[in-house]
């Protein structure tokens, strides 16, 4: 009898607490493949959004690299020894078996990945909040006022826009790309698993074919009939 009351209380405080916690969000995540730049979409999509809302406090963010810096605080560690993992390079063997015997705590990857996710989550929930890469679209996506957006374009286009940004050669940015395609993909893959990527966007852009403010523009009409803020 008393197990079942005490389940009995348990169930009560839950309902309890999910009626008054707050709807987490809303955010906008933006997923990019490489030479898409979405944190420059990002950036005035977020000045776009807070030029109609008078109360500095309820401005959007956009957040990006602040994760790494929040992850490396969270785990205490230096954000060079987790940085790989956003490129996901995987440590090797001989990596691992250093790491094991030279410190006092060793992190594998999955502790990682789990850690950043928690990060970016909190984010989401916070709302008002645009996220760029970071696994947003998976880690977002139980968040009913939310907008995933995908940002692609040809191979050979952004392998252009990588050798003018770098200043390399054709087959340096060509090599780039494929190397940053491939880790990327086995980054994503270990959120979303075998779930196909059609199912994870509510917008998808070709960043070849439209302008910046174009794609700043569509986004934005889209959110503001969607009520997001």
């Amino acid at each position: 009898m008393e197990n079942l009351f005490l389940h009995y209380m348990n169930q009560r405080r839950q309902l309890e607490e999910s009626l008054t916690k707050p709807e987490p969000g809303p955010v906008i995540t933006i997923s990019r493949e490489y030479g898409c730049y979405g944190s420059e979409i990002a950036s005035f999509l977020a000045e776009k959004i807070n030029q109609t809302i008078p109360d500095q406090n309820k401005h959007w963010v956009f957040i990006s690299h602040q994760v790494l810096h929040d992850a490396a605080n969270a785990l205490d560690v230096a954000p060079n020894e987790i940085s790989h993992i956003f490129g996901a390079e995987e440590k090797s063997i001989i990596d691992e078996m250093f790491s094991v015997f030279s410190k006092d705590r060793y992190l594998t990857d999955n502790q990682i990945k789990r850690v950043l996710a928690q990060i970016v989550r909190s984010y989401a929930e916070q709302g008002r909040t645009i996220i760029v890469g970071r696994a947003g679209c998976v880690v977002a996506k139980h968040i009913q006022r939310a907008i995933h957006v995908r940002l692609m374009a040809p191979f050979c286009w952004r392998v252009n826009q990588i050798k003018i940004r770098f200043g390399i050669s054709t087959q340096e940015a060509t090599a780039k790309v494929k190397e940053t395609d491939k880790r990327r993909e086995t980054f994503m893959k270990f959120y979303r698993g075998d779930k196909p990527e059609s199912e994870l966007f509510d917008l998808v852009f070709n960043r070849s074919t439209m302008a910046t403010h174009e794609i700043v523009d569509l986004i934005y009409h889209f959110a503001k009939q969607r009520s997001l803020f």
